[in-house]
């Protein structure tokens, strides 16, 4: 009579195997997370197998645990199945806060004439409109207007000069703007002349944070 030989696990391979297990479910999941928020698109059971390596019948499973996750760990979104397809979404217990998005002004790109004009005045501040305009040969009014009216410059008094006229500034909101935290940061002119003239070929720009935003044409 033979003995048959039977392989048996030690609970340390065992416990081994279900640790090895465990890490291929967390890397599977983050990677599943890491999809969804960088997809501009929902993404289906298909599309996500494929670029994690796992099963199609293993997604949703993948999909659930991590949905446990974000409800135990009080998060304010899940994944949500629409159709075929995967996407994140915000519980409607903080609809109330994202409405208020839509009462945050949206970053606008400043036109060539307001990034001429607030640099004669980061350059040149305190200034008087009639130096801007001479420097620039037209008309600033418009511009004058709209930077004020966006608190990228203020009104800092009067020039003791004939008809004594408004002298202009930037403000704090200027700085954060163009990421600054004080005017000894803005870009060094290469140029050794004080005059208004040279004021003219200094230039301050800022990377938008969105890309592409739409301009806005102001009123020279």
């Amino acid at each position: 009579m033979e003995t048959e030989n039977k392989v048996s696990h030690s609970p340390e391979i065992e416990e081994t195997e279900n640790r090895i297990a465990d890490i291929i479910d967390d890397e599977s999941a983050t990677a599943v997370e890491a999809l969804l928020f960088a997809s501009p698109d929902p993404l289906d059971d298909k599309s996500i197998a494929r670029i994690i390596g796992r099963k199609k019948q293993d997604i949703p499973e993948i999909i659930d645990r991590l949905n446990r996750d974000y409800a135990e760990w009080r998060r304010s979104f899940r994944i949500e199945k629409f159709g075929d397809k995967y996407r994140f979404y915000t519980l409607p217990d903080y609809d109330q806060y994202i409405a208020r998005l839509a009462e945050i002004p949206k970053p606008v790109k400043l036109s060539r004439a307001a990034l001429e004009v607030l640099s004669i005045i980061a350059y040149k501040q305190p200034v008087v409109k009639a130096e801007i305009e001479r420097v620039r040969g037209i008309n600033s009014d418009g511009v004058l207007k709209t930077l004020m009216e966006r608190n990228l410059i203020e009104s800092t008094g009067r020039s003791d000069g004939p008809g004594r006229p408004m002298l202009y500034k930037t403000t704090n909101e200027f700085l954060e703007f163009f990421g600054m935290s004080d005017l000894s940061q803005l870009p060094a002119p290469e140029i050794d002349d004080d005059s208004m003239e040279a004021v003219r070929k200094l230039e301050i720009s800022r990377l938008p944070e969105n890309p592409d935003p739409p301009a806005v044409d102001e009123t020279q």
